[in-house]
């Protein structure tokens, strides 16, 4: 498998998703596994796509469900610092942003185009937050036949939220992988081969 074949997928590290988190002692590692990770596909030329949330204000672009007022805050307001990326997880020049409206990052945007552009079957999903944007992201890859891997310590939710994902859903439609599984140059790339082929 080569470098240019593997995508990392990163799911809404966004100041308004990540500031909330940010005091709980669970995810402390959570920045520098991020930051790990965006270093290590860096390196070896994986194709970095960020992804991030972007919604109006008057919730027109809000999924049907919660467009009634009431139905919780909208996070990631247009032209707010809510919907900018933390140090930790700044894009580089050139690096693939896709902005979206749903849960599932392949809905109504072009990620689906650029990945196929690129001849990219096996992604590295990670980001915020496990049990929601991660969850329905690595679970419509892999309808779509996508090879998804959900990194699993690059990830962070509330609550038991993200242990409850990744042992419902790990195995059933993605695999699971650390930062540090990744960092072995010959363990890290030969589970992913072994996995699917």
């Amino acid at each position: 498998m080569k470098p240019e074949q593997i995508a990392l997928v990163l799911i809404d590290i966004q100041n308004d998703f990540w500031d909330p988190m940010s005091g709980g002692s669970k995810f402390n590692a959570f920045p520098e596994n991020v930051a790990k990770l965006i270093a290590l596909s860096r390196e070896r030329n994986y194709n970095v796509i960020h992804v991030k949330s972007v919604f109006q204000p008057d919730r027109s672009d809000w999924m049907l469900f919660y467009r009634p007022e009431g139905r919780g805050q909208i996070p990631c307001i247009a032209n707010t610092n809510g919907i900018e990326f933390p140090e930790f997880a700044k894009p580089l020049a050139g690096e693939k942003i896709i902005e979206k409206q749903t849960f599932d990052a392949f809905i109504e945007t072009d990620l689906g185009e650029h990945l196929k552009s690129h001849g990219i079957k096996t992604l590295l999903i990670a980001g915020l937050e496990t049990s929601v944007c991660v969850l329905f992201t690595a679970n419509s890859a892999y309808l779509r036949n996508y090879l998804p891997f959900v990194v699993s310590d690059a990830c962070a939710d509330t609550g038991e939220r993200h242990k409850n994902a990744i042992e419902l859903y790990g195995d059933l439609s993605f695999k699971t992988i650390t930062t540090d599984q990744l960092a072995d140059d010959y363990h890290g790339v030969k589970k992913i081969i072994e996995t699917f082929v």
